[in-house]
């Protein structure tokens, strides 16, 4: 089974998910991405860093 992976256009950064690379970004057109899957299933990408209490 295949999972979901993401990829962040190296032009403009726009960020496309799917269980295959994109043949073109969406935004675009451009067919150069980098996957970042590992890099936003950590959970610090998840939750929000926490303001300082007032």
């Amino acid at each position: 089974m295949l999972g979901l992976q993401f990829y962040v256009c190296d032009r403009c950064d726009a960020v496309h998910s799917g269980v295959e690379e994109p043949p073109a970004c969406a935004r675009c057109g451009d067919g150069r991405f980098a996957n970042i899957t590992t890099a936003v299933q950590g959970d610090s990408y998840f939750t929000r860093a926490s303001a300082p209490e007032r």
